[in-house]
């Protein structure tokens, strides 16, 4: 934990210490018994959370609100994905001026089991000069300004009817609440941090926005979702100039484009590392790649003579080949039965998932030997991986060698 918060939990009072571990106890039992959304090798359902709305304004400027603004770039957002990326669905937690509770805004989410989970927000300070967008995930308040920050989203538990029952008795302008609440990591940060990163970038690089970066804090809205999730801000409606900016229709395209863009350029990165290899029909085979036909053939043969394929060896040198056979969003002991006839089982987490390899070879030939044993034990989608300093690395850059 951040020396921030050593010192803050030192300061505290014996009933507040008290208190900080009965929230602690209750945010961790109050976690969704089903930790983890069904994960693929897809992005096929982003859910778009425009923040606060009804009787919750969110952050007030000189001449808007905040829930009018996010709503309007939530919609855009949604728009441009289903026009320009068709495979994927889009969620919205509200499509109106409606209030809903920060519970149900990831219980949306996760009941729909989302592959990325997207709040949109505007900001607001006393100090009217400060200006700039930024990017938040679920973690560690590392300053000041992000608790204030959380504390501002987080009040609108205030207006919520059950919120000690929803939230174990969080009290969102509590020091110590915080403290507890930093105590919980999301499985999937570094997605989250990958996809804020991205976010960032098509701010202040296509928009040209004052970067604040990628930041971490406590936010309730993100803390039960179970999926990649940040929470974005804007701007600051207190700054009269960015105020005008969002408020503006030009703004608010820009910005919701942004967005846009940086979930795709996700999508297309995260697809890219965890594609499988086509699977064809026979018919397909024979025509588009009659060689593939030849192998299985030749494999079929080989079953029936009952001959022994080259068994896996230590690899030598940094560079390692093996067969990945399987991929789950739960982590499998290795000791589970469905790896009872699969030799030489190791596992390694990639992209939020947990990928299963068998084998380790010195050269890609014998890899792809035992890649056909494993399509024949019933791994259809088996495919050789290549590893370097334990690091998993492109069949591409192992060509270019």
């Amino acid at each position: 934990m951040q020396i921030y918060f050593q010192k803050a939990f030192v300061q505290l009072s014996k009933l507040e210490r008290l208190q900080w571990l009965f929230v602690v106890a209750l945010l961790i039992f109050s976690l969704p018994a089903e930790t983890s959304a069904q994960r693929g090798s897809k992005i096929r359902t982003v859910v778009i959370d425009a923040g606060h709305g009804g009787k919750d304004p969110g952050a007030i400027g000189r001449r808007v609100k905040e829930k009018d603004i996010v709503l309007d770039v939530a919609l855009l957002t949604g728009e441009y994905i289903k026009q320009n990326l068709p495979d994927v669905k889009v969620i919205y937690t509200r499509t109106k001026d409606e209030f809903i509770e920060l519970h149900r805004r990831a219980a949306i989410a996760n009941e729909n089991n989302a592959d990325v989970f997207i709040s949109i927000h505007c900001n607001s300070v006393g100090n009217p000069s400060v200006s700039g967008a930024e990017t938040f995930v679920m973690g560690d308040h590392r300053s000041k300004a992000n608790l204030e920050v959380a504390k501002l989203e987080n009040a609108a538990i205030l207006l919520e009817e059950n919120a000690d029952d929803q939230y174990g008795g969080f009290d969102p302008n509590s020091t110590a609440a915080y403290i507890a609440l930093s105590l919980y990591q999301s499985t999937y940060k570094s997605q989250s941090i990958m996809l804020a990163q991205k976010i960032q970038e098509q701010f202040t690089k296509r928009v040209g926005r004052k970067d604040r970066s990628v930041q971490q804090a406590g936010f309730l809205v993100l803390y039960k979702t179970t999926m990649p999730s940040v929470l974005v801000e804007l701007g600051f409606i207190s700054h009269a100039n960015e105020e005008g900016f969002l408020m503006s229709e030009e703004g608010k395209a820009y910005m919701a484009s942004a967005v846009y863009r940086a979930f795709k350029d996700y999508k297309v990165e995260y697809e890219r590392e965890n594609a499988l290899p086509p699977q064809l029909t026979e018919e397909q085979k024979a025509i588009l790649v009659p060689d593939i036909v030849k192998q299985e053939q030749t494999a079929q043969r080989t079953k029936k003579e009952e001959v022994v394929l080259e068994k896996p060896v230590p690899a030598t040198g940094s560079l390692v080949f093996k067969v990945q056979f399987m991929t789950s969003p739960r982590k499998i002991e290795l000791s589970d039965k469905r790896f009872s006839k699969v030799q030489t089982v190791e596992m390694y987490e990639h992209n939020g998932l947990f990928k299963y390899t068998s084998g380790k070879f010195s050269t890609a030939n014998a890899a792809q030997k035992h890649q056909q044993q494993l399509k024949q034990q019933g791994y259809s989608d088996a495919f050789v991986v290549a590893f370097e300093n334990n690091k998993r690395i492109s069949m591409d850059e192992v060509r270019k060698r």
